[in-house]
């Protein structure tokens, strides 16, 4: 996590790496002076492992606020 701030502009930028997460699994919200960001994510996986088929589900939640 990077924090930018503008005292010109009055703006602070945040940048995060979230490897692993697409766009549509991060919500974000911002309420006078604080910024929360929400992950809730689902995973399916299938792959064959030798002569067994593989199926892997995963799921979480995620918040924090600044």
């Amino acid at each position: 996590m990077a924090l930018h701030r503008n005292s010109d502009t009055e703006t602070v930028t945040m940048t995060i790496e979230l490897p692993t997460l697409k766009q549509r699994d991060v919500n974000d919200e911002a309420h006078e002076k604080h910024l929360s960001l929400f992950l809730d994510f689902k995973r399916s996986e299938n792959y064959d492992k030798g002569q067994r088929m593989v199926r892997e589900h995963s799921c979480g939640k995620f918040s924090r606020t600044w």
